[in-house]
């Protein structure tokens, strides 16, 4: 597990943007919603900058379930400043949970796989960019592998 944590902290190291406009938004979004039919999966993503909802796409098959899943990511991410499955298994490593050791109520926090950091260079935490639908680690995977497709355009 701690191999896979690192690899975690380098993702959201690699993973960053030097600006992130609105229509970076839209192309990101656009990026993990081809990504997902390139692997044939259903998922809801929503991407969040300064809590203005940039990007949000319900693919066939999802639920408002998803919504929720997303609220609750975001809402990690947001406290921690890292990866949904980076709290999440940094947590299990220590023997921790958001709820008894950190007193976040699970209705609005989980640690669950598939919210990343957008992480601005020179401005730090700017927002969200979550996925729902998956497992934890498909949820995780995909958004990487999005986000890695489109970096060179979207820096």
């Amino acid at each position: 597990m701690r191999e896979r944590i690192q690899e975690m902290e380098r993702e959201e190291q690699e993973l960053q943007f030097r600006q992130f406009t609105n229509e970076t938004a839209l192309e990101v979004g656009l990026a993990i919603i081809e990504e997902a039919k390139s692997r044939g999966k259903s998922i809801t993503t929503e991407i969040y900058r300064s809590g203005q909802r940039l990007f949000a796409h319900a693919m066939e098959g999802t639920s408002k379930d998803n919504e929720d899943w997303i609220r609750r990511k975001n809402n990690v991410v947001n406290r921690f400043g890292e990866s949904s499955w980076h709290v999440a298994l940094r947590l299990r490593e220590e023997g921790k949970s958001l709820d008894q050791d950190y007193g976040l109520p699970i209705e609005d926090y989980v640690g669950a796989g598939g919210g990343f950091p957008l992480i601005i260079e020179g401005e730090g935490l700017a927002g969200t960019i979550t996925v729902s639908g998956l497992s934890d680690q498909e949820d995780h995977d995909l958004l990487v592998a999005a986000l890695r497709s489109i970096r060179v355009s979207a820096t």
